[in-house]
């Protein structure tokens, strides 16, 4: 089922049919967008995924998650990250159904730009390496799937830093 981008709430509070206050925290207006899907493969919390994209029957190409990677045949261009498993089990084994940001604020992997550092404000675009973004290129065909919402470190290789991914599903 389909999440919801509307803010339904905004206050950080709410009193109770006590009298009490209770805090709710800042989630409830958080505009992120998670979907469920199916690990092809393999992955970690904070994977950059694409769809399967070389699949046989029409209604299994948004079905299923690999990695993405721009080194792959075909390209798997990203569209979300790996938030967590959707079972009760907690793996992220293929065939077990995960969580996946597809649009909003979340952790996910990124590189140090060859070991330069990124900036906040930094466009993200998929690398060579499997699950991983980095500063984006405009000599590369690949689009910008995010936006880094925290410092890289120079020299701190691929991180788990929160980033901005731009809705592409």
């Amino acid at each position: 089922m389909a999440t919801s981008t509307l803010i339904n709430y905004l206050e950080t509070s709410l009193v109770t049919g006590l009298g009490t206050s209770v805090s709710v925290g800042n989630e409830t207006m958080d505009r992120s967008q998670v979907e469920t899907f199916i690990a092809k493969e393999t992955l970690l919390v904070g994977d950059w995924v694409a769809f399967d994209y070389a699949a046989t029957n029409a209604g299994d190409v948004t079905l299923g998650v690999f990695k993405a990677d721009g080194n792959s045949s075909p390209v798997r261009t990203p569209f979300g990250v790996v938030l967590g498993s959707a079972e009760t089990s907690g793996l992220l084994t293929a065939g077990k159904k995960v969580k996946v940001c597809i649009s909003g604020v979340c952790n996910a992997l990124v590189g140090d730009n060859a070991g330069a550092g990124n900036a906040i404000g930094t466009l993200l675009q998929i690398t060579n390496t499997a699950g991983q973004t980095d500063v984006a290129s405009a000599a590369s065909a690949q689009p910008v799937c995010g936006i880094l919402a925290e410092t890289v470190g120079a020299g701190a290789g691929a991180t788990q830093k929160r980033v901005v991914v731009i809705k592409q599903f």
